[in-house]
């Protein structure tokens, strides 16, 4: 008997919700709960003031809580007993409150006055400075300041301003060269869209608190897209009261994103909904210039100039349930729709070396993309006695139906080369995870985490090409180009990883082991393929920390990039006749060696960083072009021998003076390409430069600089380019209300730009979408955004996603 996805959820939800209850039937008393404020000396409330709760008589740790803006913070859920509320807050005396709880109980503390302390107070600036970017074990984080978030409308505007980040022509992302998997709140990007670029400018930059990226994965991460890992971490965890962000933005270029957050959470049950919507009006053009050296040189020449307008949609809904300090349970659910029409047109020239026409034509391409995307889940997360030991258990689910068609009309002075077609093509895309991870502390520092994953995931999809018959008067089947294509994955795996710390030394290894079959059928050509992988993956990551604090860093991991199901397609694509694309179903996996070593250093005001690294690919996996005797290129995907990456970061961020802030990163990297056809090899430079800096009448200013330099591909050259932007923005209403002004690439340089050379061709191509503009945000913050409970250390709090799944925030009473 076999149990399909669904079925599989279904099982999974009642196992999960009965063992819920099952493990608190104990639970026979009635909690109750701590509120109060914790303010200055001039009676302000003061924010991010670290909040214990122990309990009596031996002051065990219970709870960690932080203040919100108005300084206020709570409990929700207390057993009977007595505790001791005690704080802690740089630059300020700790202060400590005895309390009582009885069953039922809600105690108000009332006003909790923190008083400064003096010898204290040079290094706060130091320390609450400085976490803009934390360096950790594993990875570096960056944590969104209000600043980013006022002058970004995205995640995607968010990334921009991360370093190491990059972004392709279409929004995808990518760090130091290489491919990423994309986490939101530690679940895979896949569940909330199939389009990446999508998913990042449907997350409102107002909801994000940090971005992490993990150059050196430890064991627990998976990694499909690419040897690092990015996780973009949202405000979470269990709130209180009403609270919620409401956005606006509009650009001059015909864009509209408006967004809604908002939170509803009472004692032991939350409920998070996020709402956004994206309308965008782009128009965009591109060039492909060809030397074709088969037999006599002749030239193609195409030009593509179009407009894209999209309308997305997203909603995602939270909803959990405390049943004590130490068991959760929650619900994730929500629903996306993409909708894109295309407009375009191509003019084609291929003429000789005299300049002679040898044929051309003008294609009109209209296009119309549906999308519908539906998602869903169930988290239960138990902590125990000791807070450090954590059983986190996750199932999810998610499908897309997606529906495109086509209508490309051809006209030309060569009557072959004229005809009219229409094409539709039909996708069903469907993927169920179950996921449980368990961390076990061994005394006071170490730790081992053990977990489990298994995916099943189906993808389909159905092509149907009609080609006007002018004898017949009607559209016909061309049935050389049909398409009937399903490709079934499934993947099992499972991590042991230890991390220990001794004095000054912290230590983190761990090994995963991977399992995936993939089967794929082409029906239409009776074909079917099926690759069986398994990779051990070893990770290690060590820290040491000087005397005078300064940190040195080593890592290694080793990862296994397996070919995606679209990529070992071997159905030919022939929308374009100048290129023709097929998948390639022989592609073996990629496998990436990397080592890293940091060194990061504070001087005062001062945060330095500066890391080595090198990473080996062995069969990596890119797009390969080559030119058969007409001119026409066949594009494909290959291993292509091996890559070598070598880099150097550097980077300081810095307070000028008080409210004045400077960001620089200097980044030195090569890259070669050795074993296909001929050797390729890139030296580049890239950096980014941003600040904010304080203006007349309350206002602040922005300006940001980025340049990426050239880069090594296997037949040629990524050129460089250079971005800067500008803007202003103020806070109104006691920061709740915040309006910006932002002019994206002034000097209207985008443009991705790339060189292929091989013996028989060579290529230029550029690909431009309107990327100068002025935009205008104002966003709402009703309650305050905050974290209740504040996140732990562990590699857990970390790599999993709380209830919250992705848009929420939080609220004192």
């Amino acid at each position: 008997m076999s149990f399909q996805p669904k079925q599989i959820l279904k099982i999974s939800t009642w196992l999960l919700l009965l063992f819920c209850f099952v493990a608190n039937e104990s639970q026979a008393q009635q909690n109750g709960s701590i509120r109060g404020q914790v303010v200055d000396e001039t009676k302000n409330g003061l924010e991010f003031v670290a909040i214990s709760l122990l309990k009596l008589p031996d002051s065990t740790f219970v709870e960690h809580a932080e203040t919100a803006a108005n300084g206020r913070f709570q409990f929700p859920a207390v057993a009977p007993g007595a505790y001791v509320i005690k704080t802690n807050y740089i630059g300020y005396d700790v202060a400590q409150r005895s309390v009582t709880i009885e069953a039922g109980d809600n105690e108000n503390l009332g006003v909790i006055n923190l008083s400064v302390d003096s010898k204290l107070l040079q290094e706060v600036v130091v320390e609450r400075e400085a976490p803009a970017v934390q360096y950790e074990l594993d990875r570096t984080v960056f944590n969104i300041t209000s600043d980013v978030q006022a002058m970004s409308v995205n995640a995607t505007e968010v990334l921009e301003q991360i370093p190491m980040v990059e972004l392709d022509e279409e929004g995808t992302p990518s760090v130091m060269g290489q491919g990423l998997t994309v986490l939101i709140d530690g679940r895979p990007s896949r569940i909330y869209g199939d389009n990446i670029e999508t998913v990042l400018k449907l997350i409102p930059s107002g909801v994000i608190e940090k971005v992490e990226v993990i150059t050196s994965p430890s064991a627990r991460y998976t990694t499909e897209e690419g040897g690092i890992v990015l996780n973009i971490v949202t405000k979470s965890k269990s709130l209180i009261g009403v609270s919620g962000i409401a956005t606006m933005n509009a650009t001059t270029n015909n864009r509209y994103s408006p967004s809604l957050n908002v939170n509803i959470t009472r004692k032991k049950i939350g409920f998070n909904n996020s709402v956004s919507f994206d309308f965008d009006k782009e128009p965009t053009e591109s060039r492909i210039y060809r030397e074709n050296r088969v037999g006599d040189l002749f030239f193609t020449d195409q030009q593509r100039t179009g407009m894209d307008i999209d309308k997305d949609f997203s909603y995602n809904g939270n909803l959990f349930y405390n049943f004590n300090e130490n068991n959760t349970v929650g619900v994730f659910f929500g629903i996306g729709r993409d909708t894109e029409d295309e407009e375009e047109v191509l003019l084609t020239r291929s003429y000789n070396s005299e300049n002679e026409d040898i044929s051309s034509y003008r294609r009109v391409i209209d296009g119309t993309e549906n999308s519908w995307q539906y998602r869903g889940g169930i988290d239960y997360k138990r902590t125990f006695e000791n807070e450090n030991q954590v059983l986190d258990l996750q199932a999810y689910y998610s499908t897309r139906d997606d529906k495109d068609i086509e209508i490309f009309d051809q006209e030309s002075e060569w009557e072959d080369l004229e005809y009219l077609q229409h094409q539709t093509s039909i996708s069903e895309d469907e993927g169920f995870t179950f996921q449980g991870d368990y961390v076990h502390p061994f005394g006071e520092n170490a730790m081992l985490e053990a977990g489990v994953r298994a995916e099943w995931e189906t993808d389909a999809n159905e092509f149907t090409p009609l080609e006007f018959d002018n004898e017949l008067g009607e559209y016909v089947i061309d049935t050389e180009l049909l398409n009937d294509y399903e490709s079934r994955e499934k993947e099992f795996t499972g991590y042991l990883m230890y991390r220990n710390s001794f004095d000054r030394l912290s230590v983190q290894a761990g090994a995963r082991l991977e399992k995936a079959i993939l089967k794929t059928e082409q029906r239409i050509l009776n074909q079917s393929y099926e690759n069986d992988f398994l990779n051990l993956i070893p990770t290690l990551n060590l820290s040491y920390r000087l005397k005078n604090e300064d940190n040195i860093k080593f890592s290694y991991s080793r990862r296994a990039r397996r070919p995606w199901w679209r990529q070992l397609n071997p159905f030919v694509d022939y929308s374009n006749p100048e290129d023709i694309q097929s998948g390639n179903p022989d592609l073996d996996p990629e496998l990436i060696n990397s080592f890293e070593a940091s060194y990061g250093k504070f001087i005062n005001q001062f945060n330095l960083f500066g890391s080595v690294f090198y990473r080996h690919s062995n069969n990596p996996i890119q797009r390969v072009s080559t030119v058969d005797a007409s001119g026409v290129t066949h594009t494909t995907y290959q291993n292509i021998g091996t890559e070598n990456y070598y880099g150097l970061e550097t980077g300081v961020s810095a307070d000028v003076v008080p409210n004045w802030n400077v960001r620089l990163n200097i980044g030195l990297r090569k890259n070669e390409v050795l074993g296909f056809d001929r050797e390729n090899s890139q030296m580049s430079f890239t950096g980014r430069f941003s600040t904010f800096f304080p203006i007349a009448a309350g206002f602040r200013g922005y300006a940001f600089v980025r340049y990426r330099g050239p880069r090594a591909i296997a037949q040629g050259t990524m050129k460089g380019m250079l971005i800067s932007d500008a803007g202003i923005r103020k806070s109104f209403f006691n920061k709740k209300a915040n309006f910006s002004v932002r002019v994206s690439d002034i000097f209207n340089q985008m443009q991705f730009s790339r060189t292929l050379e091989q013996e028989n061709f060579f290529q230029t191509s550029d690909y431009k979408r309107q990327s100068r503009y002025v935009s205008f945000s104002i966003s709402y913050i009703f309650g305050s955004l905050r974290d209740s409970g504040g996140r732990g250390d562990s590699d857990m709090d970390q790599g999993s996603g709380d209830m919250g799944g992705g848009m929420q925030g939080g609220m004192e009473d």
